[in-house]
């Protein structure tokens, strides 16, 4: 009997909850209250279901309403339903207007596909910087001409993303931005400060010494052209090569032993001494040069760079903390090198002091008739300043070398055979 009163008092309860279900989510046979609405839409006397139907009729005619407007760059973006949708409580809230009354609806109002949606836009400005390019053509007139830089630029896709999430949850104001310039980190400017000219240097030669001048030439060519990056050292025989004839050079007279010889190259010296001389001018660190036994013609005493082989060599070394370019030209019985590069405030000037003048010894007559007559030079001692300036003020004045050049014992024709003296005399035999 217990048993059976306990299954009728749960089987009452339940029917309760189902009377209470029913009145509350399926019924409203009166529907909802007078004077009810949802976020601002009257369902008074309306079913769940139709109340509904109407707040998401209104919803839909309220987002038609809505547009995004992204302008950026000069750009325009727009975007609209259903582009832009909402959501929104409408369950809950529906559920608290059964009691009746003005029930508030929120919206949360959202971009579809935000993330890539913005990313597209982004995309859409942005562009790599590219730096300026140097062309560097030794041969040419003007050794260096320059490609314009361009800079680059992006659109900050957080600064985007969190003003279209304000735009969405305030009034849908227009958003403005502007891409942001990347300016490129090499420009033109740049590089015309790197290819300034440091120095310039040039000897004289004579033309008409076919062997000598095309060797002088040859060098000149095989110098022309170099990059001595920064840090980085430049040696003469390195660059040119061996002085053969398969390397493209000729006999002419060389200085060996105190004494000028038919040679493989001769004039070469000629070359490394224009290019030594540049390169104290522009404030090269002079690591090798070797003075010639002779002093020479063609440039001021201490201030020769002779080369040979690979026993003597002309190096240094590029402190200026940016690539030298080296130019080397020889034409018309003179030969130029130029050094471009960073330009400093230092410039430098060469002084050369002759401290001692050496007599040569009695000339002497030639062996024989295949010996050719030399004049006699005098010998010298030397030595070679290179001065400082900063901003066109002196700042320094350095010994940098000195020097001894030997003297050259004359040669005489050798005399003819002895004649009476008045018969020399009356055919002035000398």
């Amino acid at each position: 009997m217990r048993e059976k009163i306990t299954k009728a008092t749960a089987l009452a309860v339940l029917a309760g909850a189902l009377l209470i279900f029913c009145g509350v989510f399926c019924g409203f046979a009166g529907g909802y209250p007078a004077g009810t609405s949802v976020g601002g839409v009257d369902i008074s006397g309306l079913t769940y279901a139709r109340a509904e139907e109407k707040v998401r009729e209104s919803l839909r005619r309220e987002l038609s309403e809505k547009q995004l407007k992204i302008t950026a760059g000069g750009k325009k973006y727009v975007f609209r339903y259903p582009e832009i949708n909402v959501k929104t409580n409408l369950s809950s809230a529906l559920a608290a207007a059964k009691k009746g009354g003005a029930r508030p609806l929120e919206r949360r109002y959202r971009l579809v596909c935000r993330e890539s949606v913005l990313r597209g836009i982004c995309d859409d400005f942005y562009r790599k910087s590219e730096n300026a390019e140097l062309i560097f053509d030794a041969s040419a007139a003007e050794p260096f001409t320059y490609r314009t830089e361009r800079s680059g630029q992006f659109l900050d896709g957080t600064v985007l993303a969190k003003a279209v999430d304000k735009a969405l949850e305030g009034g849908f104001e227009e958003i403005k931005l502007q891409p942001e310039r990347v300016p490129a980190r090499i420009t033109v400017e740049k590089l015309k400060r790197d290819t300034c000219l440091l120095s310039r240097f040039s000897t004289k030669y004579n033309a008409s010494v076919t062997g000598r001048a095309k060797n002088i030439a040859q060098a000149a060519n095989k110098l022309n052209g170099t990059v001595i990056a920064a840090g980085a050292e430049f040696s003469f025989n390195r660059t040119v090569g061996d002085r053969t004839r398969a390397n493209g050079f000729f006999e002419a007279p060389i200085i060996f032993d105190g004494d000028f010889v038919s040679g493989v190259g001769g004039g070469v010296c000629q070359a490394s001494t224009t290019v030594y001389n540049a390169a104290l001018l522009a404030g090269m660190g002079i690591k090798e040069y070797h003075p010639h036994s002779l002093s020479v013609g063609y440039v001021e005493p201490s201030f020769d760079a002779m080369v040979s082989g690979k026993n003597a060599d002309l190096r240094f070394v590029n402190r200026t903390g940016a690539p030298v370019y080296l130019v080397c030209r020889a034409e018309n019985g003179k030969i130029c090198a130029e050094l471009y590069g960073r330009k400093s405030a230092y410039s430098y000037r060469r002084e050369s002091v002759v401290t001692e003048v050496i007599s040569p010894p009695e000339p002497e007559y030639a062996e024989n008739e295949n010996t050719k007559p030399r004049a006699a030079k005098d010998g010298l001692k030397s030595c070679g300043y290179l001065l400082t300036y900063k901003n066109g003020v002196l700042v320094g004045r350095k010994r940098i070398r000195s020097d001894s050049y030997a003297p050259v014992r004359g040669v005489l024709a050798k005399p003819e055979d002895s004649a009476p003296d008045g018969f020399a005399a009356r055919f002035k035999i000398a």
